[in-house]
Order: structure tokens, then sequence, then C-alpha cells
């Protein structure tokens, strides 16, 4: 015999629901006791509202298909959605392995569906054989609703059938909810002056509204009016009083549903053309006058409810926590510890979750939506045995979870597991596999809140990793923005914006003062003729040329700046005071100029007129008195200089 149980997938949409997961808690326990185990694959998109959520979802059909299966049930009735169920089909086909549907027809499907009719005959049935009831009144649901309208029917096919002619009167939509119910109770009530012997509903929402209303108008339910209700939910069972209903008899489906295997297994065929039928059951209980009086089930559903609120508490605050931290975090690697925190009381289960590749990598770039471009996966939390097993290491989708298949020995402790996407509108991210050790309905509930959540969480980290890269990229347009607003295009020296505001930062530096400024005032000569005789290229060459010689003269301690045309200033810092002259400073420019191998090739010199004054930097210094004596002096060397030319 293996040492490993064989799978059976079930996909649906929302398997947390009351409905679904008693199928699949029935499905489970009969699983564990004949070697299978059950996975079950829990879509988040139940119609076609938006197209892009349904490939999102195809990408779940996908895992399925890398896995080892021995069948697949289709809950039918939860998926409204033609595309999706053509993503299971094409995935079962792939497979090769038998697949039930449930009170859906699918082609290529096994069809198993509960007798609706018949359940709510027998519930009908029930009142008047059993209790003797001749005045029955029904809360139908919607008006002309298929699910309606069928136990409308039966209803009156039980009265036909026992003699009773069937009232107008008696009959009342309530829409299957709370409101319309008690408002359809009202109507019996004030329109009759005779009480019904009993009321039957469509649903059990329906009968505890009923039940309600009738105690507010001072009736006992059932010494005065009988009530029953159609499905058997939970809160029927913790009602006051408990309502006899009819419930779905998923032993029997689950049964049918390995006797088809054993069938198939042995080789048999089956006719999948034909619909197998299971019939609901009547489960008397207190609304009827047939239940237990003393309430003990109740009390253990109340106690498991009180319970499942406190868990659901904790549940809450620790998820809220996890979206609280996001959006501090940049690295989805960091939501590690997080996740591991986040799971807190439930930390005897198995976690794992997977992230593509390409998410972890911190790359992303800015569009929308983001694409699954590669099947590499990454572990970003492994929580296993009480263990955080989480590690860095990639593995290809196919695996599902490396070591998967040990998880399936019948040693392993999990009961079921879940696996469900994590995603958003405009981008798949992976998947959340988690493997129960003993499951409830609040499990279920709680795996796929976790999915909710951390799918935000993820998609909160990677959108500020895009702000982080968004705002730096801002931060280098900005500093870019600066730099060029307060340079000169040409020479790359400071223009006169950026010149007075870094003159005025070195004058009012408290480091400075004591020390002295010497300011000079620089004008080309000649730049017309140059551009006159060779073109504007080459006057940008000697401009460029000199703004070279007057940088490398005032590299240490000094700055300078295009102040305009041909107009170039610069200021200097020093510890004692200078006596530079404006033939010094040209012979400085020379012995920069004769270096240019460049414009020793050139047809023209380059030579300036200068001016230069120093000041102590002290409280009575003038600015601006200093700039205009340096530039009076440089037009007085200019001045001078055209005489020597002449």
């Amino acid at each position: 015999m293996s040492d490993y149980r064989k799978v059976i997938a079930v996909c649906g949409v929302w398997l947390s629901e009351e409905k679904e997961y008693n199928f699949i808690s029935e499905l489970n326990r009969i699983c564990r006791d004949r070697g299978y185990v059950v996975i079950a694959f829990n879509f988040s998109v139940d119609s076609l509202d938006v197209e892009e959520d349904i490939m999102q979802e195809k990408k779940l059909m996908e895992l399925m298909g890398h896995m080892d299966l021995a069948a697949v049930i289709i809950l039918g009735e939860t998926i409204k959605n033609d595309m999706m169920i053509d993503f299971i089909m094409k995935t079962v086909n792939y497979k090769k392995v038998p697949a039930f549907s449930l009170e859906l027809p699918i082609e290529g499907c096994i069809q198993i569906s509960q007798r609706f009719g018949e359940g709510f005959k027998n519930i009908v049935r029930h009142v008047i054989n059993h209790h003797g009831c001749r005045k029955v009144n029904m809360i139908a649901g919607v008006k002309d609703n298929t699910f309606s309208t069928d136990r409308v029917e039966a209803y009156k096919e039980v009265l036909a059938e026992n003699g009773i002619p069937f009232e107008e009167k008696r009959l009342k939509y309530g829409e299957f909810w709370d409101r319309p119910a008690r408002i359809a109770t009202e109507q019996f009530l004030d329109e009759d002056p005779e009480l019904p012997d009993a009321i039957v509903c469509a649903n059990d929402a329906m009968a505890i509204a009923c039940c309600a209303l009738l105690r507010e108008r001072g009736y006992n339910v059932p010494d005065d009016i009988i009530v029953t209700g159609f499905d058997g939910i939970s809160s029927g069972k913790v009602n006051y009083p408990t309502i006899s209903t009819v419930e779905p008899d998923n032993e029997s489906e689950v049964l049918m549903i390995f006797d088809i295997l054993d069938k198939l297994e042995r080789g048999e065929d089956i006719d999948i053309g034909n619909i197998k039928y299971v019939n609901y059951k009547v489960r008397e209980s207190q609304s009827c006058g047939c239940g237990n009086k003393d309430n003990r089930e109740s009390i253990e559903r109340m106690s498991a409810m009180g319970q499942a609120m406190n868990e659901q508490k904790w549940q809450m605050m620790a998820m809220n926590k996890l979206l609280l931290y996001s959006n501090e975090i940049k690295d989805l690697f960091d939501l590690n510890p997080l996740l591991e925190e986040s799971i807190g009381l439930w930390s005897q289960n198995l976690y794992f979750v997977s992230v593509y590749e390409q998410f972890m990598k911190n790359d992303i770039d800015d569009g929308e939506p983001q694409f699954v471009t590669d099947d590499s996966c990454i572990p970003l939390l492994r929580y296993q045995d009480l263990t955080n097993m989480s590690d860095k290491t990639p593995f290809k989708e196919e695996l599902i979870m490396p070591d998967l298949q040990e998880v399936f020995r019948f040693d392993s402790g999990y009961d079921m597991f879940m696996i469900r996407l994590l995603h958003t509108k405009s981008a798949l991210y992976g998947y959340l596999l988690e493997g129960f050790r003993g499951v409830d309905e609040r499990c279920m509930r709680r795996c796929e809140e976790f999915g909710l959540f951390l799918s935000t969480s993820i998609n909160t980290i990677l959108k500020n990793q895009k702000l982080t890269k968004l705002n730096e990229r801002l931060r280098r347009i900005n500093r870019e923005i600066e730099r060029v607003s307060i340079l000169d295009y040409l020479t790359e020296l400071y223009n006169r914006r950026g010149f007075y505001d870094e003159l005025y930062k070195m004058v009012e530096s408290s480091d400075n003062k004591g020390k002295y400024l010497t300011f000079f005032s620089i004008d080309m000569d000649g730049l017309k003729v140059i551009n006159d005789n060779y073109g504007h290229n080459e006057g940008d060459f000697a401009l460029k040329t000199l703004a070279g010689a007057i940088k490398h003269f005032a590299v240490r301690n000094g700055i300078c700046a295009r102040y305009g045309g041909d107009e170039f200033v610069c200021a200097i810092i020093t510890e004692m005071a200078t006596s530079f002259t404006a033939d010094l400073v040209r012979q400085r420019f020379k012995t920069t100029f004769d270096k240019s191998r460049e414009l020793s090739e050139k047809p023209f010199t380059i030579s300036a007129s200068i001016g230069c004054r120093c000041a102590l930097i002290d409280e009575t210094m003038d600015v601006e008195e200093l700039m205009r004596l340096a530039d009076e002096d440089m037009y007085i060397d200019k001045q001078s200089r055209r005489k020597e030319r002449k």
C-alpha cells in the first residue's frame, strides 16, 4: 500500500460559504477514511464583470494541471462564468481524470444533483401527515424565480395529493430574505382572522424571520403556528426555536461519488449522460414540535459561534496589522517575519506563500498591469510543523511547493488543503497554499481572508517600490533642473543667479569671517572679431577655453561664473589679503592656454581684460561696492590695453 494519499480536487468560488463548506467537510471526512485527501481550488471571481480577473484566475487551473489527481469535483452552483468552466474542463481533459459536476450540466462531467423539489415536498408532507395541518400557508422566494417556482409547485402537489385545495391567499413571496418575509407573515396575520396551522418557507432565512415576527405579535411557535424552512443553514440551528427544515444529504452525495470512482477503477462503464440524483433529507426540530427540548445542540453551536467570533476578532487585528506595517515595507522579503507573526494563533497549519520571481527582483517598471512572464517562483513564506522554513531558493511553478508530495503522506497530519491566487484586478503575484490540521468553516474563511489581505499587502509593497523609484527619479530630475537653473549652458560655470547664491553663502558663512574676499571682473577681448572672421562655433570655443582657464584659476576656495556674453566673474577666499594684478592673472590664464593643443592649432589667440579688488570679510563689507570697483578696474585695464594695441 502506498504511503501517500490520492488527491481529489474541488473547484468552486468562495468555498467557505456554508453550503459549499458543508459538502467539502463531508467529502473530507469520507476521504480520510478512504485514503484520499482534498485540495480545494478556490476561485474568487463568480461573474463576467472584468475579463482581466477571469484571465488571472486561469492560473489556478494551470496549477491544478501540475498535480497528480484522482478526480475533480466542480461545485457548479458557485460558478456563474462559462469561461471559468472552460478553463476547468480543459484541465480535466488534459489530466484525463473523472470529473463530477454538482448542480450544473457540464459536457464531459458526471452530473449529480440534489432533488430540491422532492425535498420540499417531504417537509410539506411532514407538516400535513405527521402534524395533521390542513391550513398550510407558504412564503415563497422571488416571484418567477426558478428555485422559488419549483418549491411552489412542490407545495401545490402535496396539497393536491392530500385533498387540500390551493388557496391564493395562502401564498406570499418573501424574496428569500428577512424583511420581505416579515412583511409576508404580517399579511397572513392581518388579512385572515383565522390563523394558519403552519407556514412553510422556501428557505431557512425566511423561516427565522417568520418566527421572529410571530413572537413579536404574541404567537408561540410551534404551539400556535408551525414554521418550517429549507436548506439547513447553521443559523436555523441556533434560532429560538430551532428551525425544522430540509437539508442536503451531503453524505449520500459523497458516497455516490466514491461508488462511481470504485466502478471506474474496476473498469465498469458509467453513463455520464444521465443525471445522478440525491434526495434532500428532512431535519425535524423545534419549530414544528419534533425537536429536542433541551437545546443542547443549539448551545453547543452557539458556543462554537462565540469561539469563531472571538477568533475572527484576533484574525482581523492580525490582518489589519499586516496591512498597516506593509505600508512601510519596500522589499517583499521583509514581509516574511510579519507574515509569521500574522498567522499567530493558527500556526499549527501549513502556510506556503509563493510569489513569482519577477516580482521579487525589485526592478519592476511603472506600467500596469503586471503579467506573469516566467514560471519561476520564490517561497515568500513556508511555515510548517511550527517552524519557519522559508528560504529564497527559486523553484518552478509546476512543483506547486517543493516536496509537496510529502504533505500528502498519511502521517503528515494535514486533513485537507486549500489553494487560492494572490492577485488584484491589475496583477497576479502568486498563490497561497494552506494545509489544515482539523478543518472547520472558520478555517476555510480565514484562508480566504488571509489571501485577500496578503494580496493587498503585496500590492502595497510593490507600489511602495514604484513610488520610491519614482521619487528618486523626481529627485534626480529636480537636482538636474536646479543644476541647470544656476549653470551657464555653454561653459558650465555658474550663471549670474548661481554665482550670487554661492557668493553670499561664502560671505555670510561664519567660517569665513576675518578672511579676505578677492573679486575679479573679467571681460574677453576680441570675441566679435573671432565670431565675424571664423564663425560662432569658434567664438563658443574661445568662450569655453577662457571659462576653463578661469575655473582652473579659482579651483581652490573660489567660484566663477559667466556673467553674460563675454563677461566673466570670479571670487576667491584667502586667509591673507591678496595683491593680484591684471597681468598676473592673465599670465595664469596663459599658462593654462599653453597646455591646450586644440587652441594652439587655432588662427587666433585668447586674452581678457581684468579688474580685481580685495576686502576683509566682516560686518562692514559691501559686496556690491567691491564688485563695482573691480568692474571699474577692468574697464581701465581694457582701455589701457587698447592704447597699447594701437
